[in-house]
């Protein structure tokens, strides 16, 4: 808004009249989660809080286009959907720069590749009024979506698939850019088998099993997974089997796998992993063409507090031990975490698994470097003779995997700050991000698809 001062002659008398001219208003929009938004489709976008809680924020603003709208930083965020997927919809955040919105004002959506909007143009005086009325309920303490304010909601179509990522510009009236957005490629969704086994102890009266086992709902699950998590990264959830493995309790506590907890529930040893390496031998005997991931649903606890736990490494790894505790509640956060880990994702906070890998990595190459002197020289590998060098290209191999993890898994934030699936301590996880959508679909086709 300006003011413009010009001079009158009237009846032979000069006057200065001055006059306000109302500028066109400067402004940028962005799509926003809806408060009940419950993973039903992948949104990744540039937080407003990274940069307090990411390890390092120069380099996560590489990972989003920044289109630069109006002069300022504007990080576009990415949308996965199915073609025909229902029930995608967003508020929106204006963010003005300059001026105030006037009656002809709107933002436009237009539509590209199939995908369009609806509605496909909205009033950005009445959207301004909305986001005022928002910044003051939050100025308060309030978070505006859970006010009783009408939030203006814009569904997102696509009607058939995309064989590339689509980017989308939000237009003002005069069709300057005000907003972008990336829908992502969805011609290729993958497919991953899931085979629940429930792994029981061979008590008489089956008290701890029928108690750990009368709460679990497959199919739940499924669901869970399928519609609400691994399908944001495009990935399609099927349940391949549910059977049974009983395990002879006595016989396990001689070999050392199971212990004695001085009640009538035994406990298997958390960190030693000799528990799930016994049921892997039987699961594989009764399916060896099994390609997927495998749930051990134990009725056996741990002898810690751990809920669940699935390898990252090796990448071929495909098992995930349960606990009892997690089962009948049907855990969300456990059983999408764990898949996290199997299909590649290390935590997403802060932590010493890079010291971790490092010693991992250092160990390998020292082996490397000690078998190069032991030309021809025999060696029993997994209950198989190979030579000195076939040794070695299999340490690269397990060095290049160790790797590929730490650096897949770059970025890391304040634990318990995100809605993250590979955080702790969030009480509601809902999200993957765009580049972790990435990590496990590359998994799946290397190593479980």
């Amino acid at each position: 808004m300006g003011t413009n001062t010009f001079k009158l002659q009237v009846a032979g008398i000069t006057k200065t009249a001055s006059i306000e001219v109302v500028e066109d208003i400067t402004f940028t929009v962005h799509f926003e989660r809806k408060k009940d938004y419950d993973g039903e489709f992948g949104f990744d976008w540039m937080r407003e809080n990274y940069s307090e809680i990411s390890n390092n924020y120069e380099e996560l603003k590489k990972e989003y286009k920044d289109a630069q709208i109006n002069g300022s930083e504007y990080f576009v965020p990415y949308l996965s959907m199915l073609p025909n997927q229902e029930g995608v919809i967003f508020n929106l955040k204006l963010e003005v720069l300059d001026g105030k919105a006037r009656k002809d004002d709107i933002i436009k959506f237009p539509a590209k590749d199939g995908i369009k909007f609806e509605p496909n143009e909205i009033s950005l005086k009445d959207l301004q009024k909305e986001q005022e009325a928002v910044d003051d309920e939050k100025a308060k303490g309030y978070d505006g979506d859970v006010s009783s304010i009408s939030r203006t909601e814009v569904k997102v179509i696509c009607e058939n698939t995309l064989s590339q990522d689509t980017s989308i510009e939000l237009l003002d009236k005069n069709d300057n850019v005000v907003g972008e957005i990336i829908v992502i490629k969805n011609d290729e969704v993958l497919d991953l088998s899931v085979h629940f086994v429930r792994v029981k102890g061979n008590e008489p009266n089956n008290t701890y099993n029928n108690r750990t086992f009368n709460g679990f709902n497959e199919n739940k699950i499924i669901e869970l997974l399928s519609k609400k998590s691994l399908n944001q990264a495009l990935i399609n959830i099927t349940l391949d089997n549910v059977s049974e493995i009983v395990l002879d309790v006595e016989d396990l506590k001689e070999k050392g796998v199971l212990m004695d907890s001085g009640g009538n529930i035994p406990r298997f040893y958390e960190e030693k992993h000799d528990f799930r390496k016994t049921i892997d031998e039987l699961f594989k005997q009764q399916n060896p063409n099994f390609r997927g991931a495998v749930y051990y649903l134990s009725a056996i606890p741990p002898d810690g507090r751990q809920g669940g736990h699935a390898a990252v490494y090796p990448k071929e790894s495909d098992s995930i031990v349960v606990a009892p505790d997690q089962i009948g509640i049907n855990a969300k956060s456990t059983f999408v975490h764990e898949l996290g880990h199997l299909l590649g994702l290390l935590h997403s906070f802060k932590e010493g698994t890079k010291a971790k890998y490092d010693r991992l990595i250092a160990s390998r190459k020292a082996k490397i470097e000690e078998y190069r002197t032991k030309e021809n020289v025999k060696i029993r590998y997994e209950g198989q003779v190979i030579t000195s060098s076939e040794y070695i290209d299999i340490l690269q191999r397990q060095i290049d995997q160790l790797n590929s993890i730490v650096e897949n898994n770059e970025f890391k934030f304040k634990q318990s700050g995100t809605d993250n699936f590979m955080d702790y301590y969030n009480s509601n996880p809902v999200a993957f991000n765009k580049w972790q959508w990435d990590i496990m679909r590359e998994e799946i086709k290397q190593y479980h698809g």
